[in-house]
């Protein structure tokens, strides 16, 4: 009877031990859990983004009568919204049947944009739409433009004295949609279309634009301008959260 005692009161002190030995490693698991949690919460970076816009220099290659630059940034203020612009310059021949102009001048676009993107833990990529407003300041030359007779005794005159025309701008509104894919650390490759309103413009005397640096071609029966681009671009992280 007395070694059934002490039997008894061996198994229920291994039980309690055994019991109290899950409790603390349990209590060590939820803890290393809970740190693992901690770790694993996502980052977001918020910083500068610069770079260029890629279609414009292989356009200069491509194209004999265009040369353009452009610098694009965006500054991240909330989890969706950042800020954003464009900075560039143009110079564009326009050689029609009748006409040969060039237009030379710089341009900025400012405004912001909303990413509609939900990223995946690690992730900081976009799928936004944004809104600009574009302000240029740029020049026409008219190299060489031809009178059109009907007299086929005379034929056409074509004119090569070269007129000048500074101090001419224009602004307009810009709808942005793009898309920007992290390919490395930091790097990004994006693509991107826009639609352009034109608000106002200042035309030489006696004479009209044909195109606007930013805004691009100019047509008498429409206001609406389009564009695209490709960007490669670097983030500075600043902070993050």
């Amino acid at each position: 009877m007395i070694k059934l005692k002490h039997t008894l009161v061996f198994f229920t002190s291994l039980l309690f031990t055994v019991i109290s030995a899950g409790v603390s490693a349990q209590d060590i698991g939820e803890e290393a859990i809970a740190i693992d949690t901690v770790v694993k919460v996502p980052t977001d970076y918020y910083g500068l983004r610069v770079g260029i816009d890629l279609s414009k220099p292989v356009r200069s290659f491509l194209d004999d009568n265009y040369t353009g630059f452009e610098v694009v940034g965006d500054f991240r203020i909330k989890k969706n919204y950042y800020l954003a612009a464009e900075l560039g310059n143009e110079t564009k021949v326009t050689d029609l049947p009748n006409i040969e102009n060039t237009t030379k001048g710089s341009y900025v676009k400012a405004g912001f944009n909303y990413n509609a993107y939900e990223n995946w833990f690690g992730m900081n990529n976009l799928i936004y739409a944004g809104v600009r407003a574009g302000f240029s300041s740029f020049s026409q030359e008219l190299d060489s433009y031809t009178i059109y007779t009907t007299n086929p005794l005379f034929g056409d005159d074509t004119r090569l004295d070269s007129q000048d025309f500074s101090g001419l701008n224009a602004t307009w509104l810009e709808l942005k949609l793009g898309l920007e894919v992290e390919l490395f650390s930091n790097i990004y490759l994006g693509v991107n279309v826009q639609i352009k309103r034109s608000i106002t413009t200042k035309d030489p005397d006696g004479y009209a634009n044909l195109y606007i640096p930013g805004f691009g071609k100019v047509t008498e029966d429409s206001t609406v301008g389009v564009g695209y681009g490709y960007t490669l671009s670097y983030l500075i992280p600043i902070f993050k959260k």
